[in-house]
């Protein structure tokens, strides 16, 4: 296992390259990364001697994708802080159980979540009232704060901070990061990840890209462009993104938030040459009403959740750029994927999620726990290396996640005999009708071939004689048409034609959007209470 700090790559590069533009914010404004470096440990200073953060202790991240935000994760894992990285889209309700959940000792916030957060019964862990620091907004500027909020500016601490440039040697189990998974039922899971674990899986991804080269790497030439973040940060995908970009020497242009005419701009201004983007952001690119330009983008990556394969290949028909998956989560880091190399080796083949990474040890596993043979399908298992487990509720400690040394995907697939990846389903969205089980994922693909359907997702209702029937929710594609006077009779007919009989839809709705997490995922459980009521 590799150890060190999550933040020794941003020290290194500040060492390396000091006077190199690190950081460019979406508006334009920069820190070279000797200034990022500066403004983390001035950040460090702020937790550690005014707020009195020690190793170990928890801090909240309620932030937007900032400079701010991009500096106090820096700021945390140099002092052995972890920080708790909070959606901004998170109602009260989802804060409140967050905090509840991790026991933060401070939070730092953007003034329009001030309130909410003083609201918050879980203002108080232990017995003492947690800290409350305002950052700037977004665009830098500030606003006055209430002087009956009791709470304290950043900008305000950090003209009179004490930087800390030392950081913490972690432990191989220490805490370095806290993250929620955007499930597709219920409150959003806390997982808590190592700084081993995190670094671990950076040097996968880096030596999947890099053909087997190991690390360290040393920074990039000057000439070559940067990469372009556009995940939020407190989700996982953002965060790789970040630690990504510094772990293999190169730059970053951070987003606030995805907008398809934003990313276009910063691709054309800055020349970037890859994008890292969820499926929902290449559907946004796709369905935009003017083309989206990318000339000097060469390869996509996509991860977060399986890919329409009509969408990638309107995508790379109309764009001529290839597209390649990368199969991870939160809790088991990166997996499996396809890389440029595997491109121009002519090993990639269209099925497969892709090729499981070296040093990745991967089971399938039947509803025994018994691993199957090759070629059979079951649950995805992956030898523990990133995560400590799940937050538990009542006493802030890791929940049931890691199962002797592995960890359960939930999802179900199967591996051939070169290591190739397939994806079947996930296990909980399974249906099961009448002693049957069906896979959602196969019946979407089906629908998708209909001109009509722009996006679409199946799930299981109940049925008084069959357990579950299959029903589809559709969005329907506006550039054919808006007529679906006959969409449902049409659907049911071509799933008939193309599948079991047990596997057809039995019912079909339109609908304007489906609901999405943040982090893209279809809230089936939302879709089947619809139903219900």
């Amino acid at each position: 296992m590799i150890s060190g700090n999550i933040a020794s790559d941003l020290y290194r590069r500040s060492v390396e390259v000091p006077d190199r533009v690190g950081l460019i914010f979406e508006d334009g404004r920069s820190l070279t990364f000797a200034q990022w470096e500066e403004r983390a440990a001035k950040c460090a200073g702020v937790l550690a001697f005014d707020l009195g953060v020690k190793r170990g202790d928890r801090v909240a991240l309620y932030l937007q994708n900032s400079i701010d935000l991009a500096s106090l994760l820096f700021s945390c894992w140099k002092i052995g802080a972890v920080p708790i990285t909070l959606s901004v889209m998170y109602n009260t309700e989802e804060v409140e159980s967050a905090l509840r959940k991790t026991g933060a000792v401070a939070i730092v916030t953007h003034s329009n979540h001030v309130r909410n957060i003083l609201e918050s019964k879980s203002i108080f862990v232990n017995n003492s009232k947690m800290k409350v620091v305002v950052a700037n907004n977004v665009d830098g500027t500030s606003d006055d704060l209430d002087p009956t909020t009791s709470c304290v500016s950043l900008e305000s601490l950090l003209s009179t901070a004490v930087p800390v440039h030392e950081m913490i040697e972690p432990e191989a189990d220490d805490e370095g990061t806290i993250l929620f998974t955007g499930g597709t039922t219920g409150l959003p899971k806390a997982v808590t990840v190592t700084h081993s674990g995190t670094r671990s899986s950076l040097s996968t991804l880096a030596k999947a890209s890099k053909r087997g080269l190991e690390g360290p790497y040393p920074a990039v030439d000057e000439g070559v462009t940067p990469n372009l973040l556009a995940l939020p940060l407190f989700h996982s995908g953002g965060q790789q993104a970040l630690l990504f970009a510094l772990y293999v020497g190169r730059s970053l242009v951070l987003m606030e938030r995805f907008r398809v005419q934003i990313l276009s701009a910063l691709v054309e201004k800055y020349k970037i040459d890859n994008l890292f983007l969820m499926p929902t952001m290449l559907y946004d690119i796709v369905h935009a009403k003017d083309r989206i330009e990318l000339a000097s983008v060469r390869s996509v990556l996509i991860a977060g959740q399986a890919l329409d394969p009509n969408l990638k290949q309107e995508f790379e028909t109309n764009w001529s750029i290839p597209i390649f998956s990368n199969y991870g989560s939160t809790e088991i880091g990166h997996v499996a994927g396809w890389t440029s190399s595997d491109l121009k080796a002519k090993r990639w083949k269209p099925g497969p999620v892709g090729r499981i990474y070296d040093g990745v040890v991967v089971e399938i596993r039947d509803e025994e726990g018994s691993a199957v043979a090759v070629g059979q399908s079951g649950e995805i298992w992956v030898k523990a290396s990133l995560s400590k487990g799940y937050i538990d509720e009542a006493d802030g400690n890791p929940g049931e996640l890691v199962v002797d040394g592995w960890v359960g995907s939930g999802d179900i697939g199967y591996v051939d005999d070169n290591r190739l990846l397939y994806l079947v389903g996930r296990k909980r969205d399974m249906i099961k009708t009448g002693g049957f089980q069906v896979w959602p994922q196969e019946i979407e693909l089906v629908l998708r071939t209909h001109a009509l359907v722009a996006d679409v997702a199946v799930v299981g209702i109940e049925d008084p004689r069959m357990g579950e029937i299959p029903k589809a929710f559709v969005v329907l594609d506006e550039r054919v048409g808006t007529d679906s006077s006959q969409l449902a009779s049409e659907l049911i007919e071509l799933c008939r034609s193309r599948l079991a009989h047990y596997k057809c839809i039995r019912e079909v709705e339109v609908i304007a959007n489906l609901p999405r997490s943040e982090a893209g995922k279809v809230q089936r459980g939302e879709l089947a209470n619809r139903s219900r009521n």
